[in-house]
Parts: C-alpha cells; structure tokens; sequence
C-alpha cells in the first residue's frame, strides 16, 4: 500500500476513473509522470516522491492503470491491454496534466519496463508533448526469451488468485497480461523478438536509462541499441540488480538530476563571528549571500552519488552538464526513503539465466 494518499481522475466515459498520488503544485511548470511495469502498481515509485516532495517547481505523479492498486478495474474484468492502457494516459495527460490552462507545463515520462515501453509510444506522438523519456530497464525491443522469462516467472509464483491479492491487481488483469493479445501496439517483430524503435524516430527530447547489471529484460544489445540511436542517451547501470531497477536513493538522484531543473536562489544568512579572547580579530562576513542551489541536492544531505547508493553502482555516464554551487550550499532536511517494493521483482529475477 503506497505511503501518499490517492487521487483519482476519470477517464472513461462510463466513468472508470485512474487512481494517483502526487507531490508539489498542481500549478508547476515541470510534470514529472510515473507510469508502473506490468504488474505493479503505484506504490513502487513511493521512494522518488519522497526524495522529490521538497523539489520546486518539480510536480512528480504516480499512476495506477486500470486493475492495479486503487483504479477502477475493467467491468467485465477481460479486456486488459496496452492500447487501453495508452488511451487512459492519454485522457489522464490531457485533464490533469495539461488541464489547467496555459502556460502548459514541460512533461517528462519515466516508466518502468512496460511503463517504459507505453513511455515510448507516448513520447512518439508529437500532440502528447512528451519532453523527456526515462527508462527504467526496458530498451526498444523485446527478446523472445525475455517475454518467455516473465510470463513463467509469473506462473510459478503461484496461483492466479494468491499472485492477484499479493501484487494488489486484478485477477482479470494477471490472466490477461499472459495473453499473446496483450501487447496490441503497432510494433516489428522477427524471429529474435519484438521491436518498437521505430516508435521514436521523430522525437527529439531527451532520453535516459536505468537499468541492472542482471536484468533479463535490458540485455546488453538493448543499452547498445539507446546509445547508437540516441547518442547523448545519460545511463545508469546497477550492479547484482536484475530486472526492473527498485527506486534506492542513487537511482531517485540519478532520476531527478535527468530532469535538469533550473538552479533555485534561496537567501541565508550567516551566523555572525564572535572574536574570542586573545585570537586574532576575524574580518565580520556579510550578514546576508545569496547561494546558487541545484535541486539535487533537496533528495539528501549527503548529496555525492557515492554516498546516495544504496546498490552497488559500476557504471554511470550521464552525459549532461552538471552545474555546481560556486562556494558552499544549504543542505535541505533529509528526504525519507523507503526501500523499492521488492515484491515485484520476487518473480522476474529468473530471467537472468537466459542471457
């Protein structure tokens, strides 16, 4: 159960409606939204609405599709598939994104693996206005084996009823993500797999990867592929992570330095030096500076990757200019956060040995 309270938003017109939970102002001008895997639900992005609650100007959504967590399931509980799930977003973006009037706020997707994946198709229609693509251990195709791998990791973690209750979905929804009609998005398929590439061939906002270091899913030929196709593609890899990547504090910084968010300029004064007895006069400092701070540095007091992670990291290229306080910063409290779910990734670490 997710530790922020729900909204919902109806999307349908029989009124079925999409549950949400949500940090800063609906005002905002940046709208980071978060779209869950194939089975999870909400709560999974828990950790990056905390580590972004303090953020400024930075409004972090969190969705449920229809069947999962607190959204309304489908009335016939069949019918589960991508392009209900694509046309949901859609409205949802439409009304509660860009529904409050001009200036439309800039929108960036992060979606984990099959929310990477509806993250793709998004940002491939221009009329969604998706400025930036965060990936989270998904590339732009989909192996055979990797399919395989997850629909029989499901199967053998127990049954339909038992896996339903414990993952919080419907069990129309675990029967009909094992249905070879589920994914119903125009894509490319040949004997390795499936292939959606081509999807983003005309977007030109910013994309970026996570992904572990023993995903089954995210194989190497996938990260290679982002690279060639996206040349300042920012990538972080995590070390004995299989597939999908769990929100730790490293991949929360990782996420929200991604966004590039303008500096912010908070004024604070210096406490005043007293000259103590028999030491020399110290020259008085200015009682009020105004300090340059990134947003990055609100996840955390201990704002050094190094110190941020919680998963062994090997790799990390960014590719992005990085802008630095000039003297010192104020440090923001410590943003709580809690461990990714790892319930949803019990089933999926098998994949792994198919590599």
């Amino acid at each position: 159960m997710s530790t922020f309270r729900y909204l919902a938003r109806k999307v349908a017109a029989n009124g079925r409606r999409l549950a949400f939970s949500q940090v800063g102002e609906a005002n905002s001008p940046r709208v980071l939204l978060c779209l869950p895997g194939l089975l999870e639900t909400r709560t999974t992005f828990d950790p990056l609405l905390h580590a972004a609650s303090d953020t400024h100007g930075l409004r972090v959504i969190s969705l449920d599709l229809c069947g999962r967590g607190d959204s309304d399931s489908l009335p016939s509980e069949s019918g589960y598939c991508m392009s209900l799930y694509l046309s949901d977003v859609e409205a949802f973006i439409r009304q509660e994104i860009f529904g409050h009037g001009l200036p439309r706020p800039r929108l960036d997707v992060l979606g984990t693996s099959m929310g990477g994946i509806m993250g793709v198709y998004l940002a491939g229609k221009a009329e969604n206005n998706v400025s930036g693509l965060c990936l989270n251990d998904i590339g732009l195709n989909l192996t055979w084996m990797s399919i395989y791998g997850l629909y029989e990791g499901m199967k053998t973690a127990g049954h339909l009823e038992t896996l339903a209750s414990r993952l919080g979905v419907t069990e129309g929804a675990v029967r009909d993500v094992q249905s070879p009609h589920h994914f119903d998005l125009p894509h490319h398929k040949d004997w390795k797999g499936m292939k959606f590439g081509h999807v983003l061939n005309n977007f030109k906002g910013t994309v970026s990867l996570v992904y572990g270091g023993e995903s089954g899913v995210c194989l190497p030929q996938q990260v290679q592929e982002l690279q060639a196709k996206f040349p300042h593609l920012a990538e972080m890899r995590v070390d004995g992570v299989a597939h999908p990547v769990p929100f730790t504090q490293a991949v929360c910084a990782f996420v929200l330095r991604g966004l590039k968010l303008p500096q912010l300029k908070v004024k604070t004064k210096t406490p005043e030096i007293l000259p103590v007895k028999d030491s020399l006069v110290q020259v008085p400092l200015p009682l009020e500076e105004t300090l340059l701070i990134s947003p990055l540095q609100a996840v955390s007091q201990e704002t050094h990757l190094t110190h941020l992670t919680s998963a062994p990291v090997t790799h990390i290229d960014q590719k992005m200019e990085v802008v630095k306080p000039e003297e010192k910063f104020v440090p923001a409290s410590q943003a709580e956060v809690i461990e990714g779910n790892t319930l949803r990734s019990k089933f999926t670490k098998w994949p792994a040995s198919f590599k």
